[in-house]
């Protein structure tokens, strides 16, 4: 019996000891002996075994005949098997024996009987809770699961979808108010504040490219009818350089609107089927001539059939970009290559050079808005190719990257292929 069940056993003993030994106190043997007659009278309806006996052991009250030598007068509960009187059969009982100051003895005992037919009761009642409780368990676990799956299902739909740019995707609520609601709600919360920034951003960068475009504009086709006329030759130069300089800015304001529609999705509805080895192949012819000043030979190599749903403008001049930056900052490599294939279902575009090619650690830094590395910054650019390139790649549900062409620089357009008509 393990220390729980010995406590719930004694509890109620002791507290009838306590009344036996409160009985001796106030009345002595005498008022001690009516207690215990009083006890042992209850023999069929008690679960108790209880004696009282004289120093010389003979008995004075109980419902036991004699004293039962297996008992000591020790203080501790001990098991014993005791014959009540008209009972008729033995039981087990947890007994006490305890000896008075006048030399009396008074042994007290709970029968066991009762006890281990709880404890059994219980273990079956816990057996059948377990085989209960294990199914359901089981159940409802699968069911947290399932519920859990299709959260974090929808969790990764939403972030799939607002990582390629669809800020306006949001997570289903049902308004229950429950955990899984109100994270969906704080997130949709978050994509709504993502979103407002974003917008702002957009129409600050377009506002401002649109202002500052027209009056350049202006400025370099008054620049480019005064230098004819100007007679000397020194002012001619220094409209020429100023022209330049605003042409550099004007491009600079149309990169930044067209990175900016890109980011936006703005052109999606005008695609069309864009045929991307034509494409390069033109792309090759018109470089062409750039790269043979700068020394440097441009080889294509592309499969036929090629095609993917996109702007043709946007795709030339993303491409356009890593052509000029191969030409700029690889020409060390006399060679610079351009490939298209197909791989599955995604079309790459390729263009790679022998060059110093740009640390990996530093590829991020170089994809950044007006991220110049610190040997670009030397040449003419304005640090907005590459983020185009980007853009562009985004607008088309495709990717773009930089990698390693051991040695040089590989740049990657991968962009879903059209499907077969």
């Amino acid at each position: 019996m393990d220390e729980i069940l010995l406590s719930e056993f004694t509890r109620p003993l002791e507290f009838r000891q306590s009344n036996l030994d409160k009985q001796f106190r106030s009345g002595g043997i005498p008022k001690l002996k009516a207690e215990v007659e009083s006890r042992a009278a209850r023999v069929h309806h008690d679960q108790t075994a209880i004696l009282l006996v004289d120093p010389a052991g003979r008995k004075l009250a109980g419902n036991l005949a004699v004293w039962p030598a297996s008992v000591p007068v020790s203080g501790g509960w001990i098991p014993a098997t005791l014959e009540r009187d008209g009972i008729g059969h033995s039981e087990q009982f947890l007994v006490r024996a305890k000896e008075l100051p006048t030399g009396h003895r008074v042994l007290l005992g709970g029968l066991l009987d009762n006890r281990a037919e709880m404890q059994e009761a219980l273990l079956t009642a816990l057996i059948a809770a377990l085989a209960l409780a294990i199914p359901i368990g089981l159940v409802g676990g699968l069911a947290l699961a399932r519920q859990m799956n299709r959260m974090v299902a929808a969790i990764g739909d939403l972030g799939a979808h607002v990582s390629v740019g669809d800020l306006k995707r949001r997570a289903a609520t049902d308004g229950s108010g429950d955990p899984v609601d109100r994270l969906k709600s704080t997130l949709n919360q978050m994509l709504d504040r993502i979103q407002k920034l974003v917008e702002e951003h957009r129409i600050l960068t377009d506002a401002l490219a649109h202002d500052l475009r027209s009056p350049l504009t202006r400025i370099s086709m008054q620049l480019a009818g005064a230098s004819p006329v100007c007679g000397k030759q020194d002012h001619a130069e220094r409209f020429e350089m100023i022209g330049q300089e605003v042409d550099g800015v004007l491009h600079i304001l149309e990169s930044a609107l067209q990175i900016s529609r890109a980011e936006a999705g703005t052109g999606k509805e005008s695609f069309e089927p864009v045929d991307v080895s034509a494409m390069m192949q033109d792309l090759c012819e018109i470089y062409g001539p750039l790269a043979s000043a700068a020394k440097v030979r441009l080889e294509f190599e592309g499969e036929g059939d090629l095609v993917v749903q996109g702007d043709r403008v946007l795709l030339a001049r993303a491409v356009s970009n890593l052509i000029d930056n191969a030409i700029k900052y690889g020409a060390g490599g006399n060679v610079i290559y351009l490939r298209t294939e197909r791989e599955g279902h995604t079309v790459r575009i390729e263009v790679s050079d022998r060059s110093a090619g740009i640390p990996e650690e530093r590829r991020a830094e170089a994809l950044r808005k007006f991220g110049r590395l610190d040997h670009a910054r030397s040449t003419p650019g304005s640090g907005l190719g590459l983020t185009l390139v980007n853009a562009v790649a985004s607008l088309h549900s495709g990717s773009f990257e930089l990698l390693d062409h051991r040695p040089g620089l590989r740049a990657v357009i991968a962009l879903p292929a059209s499907r077969p008509t």
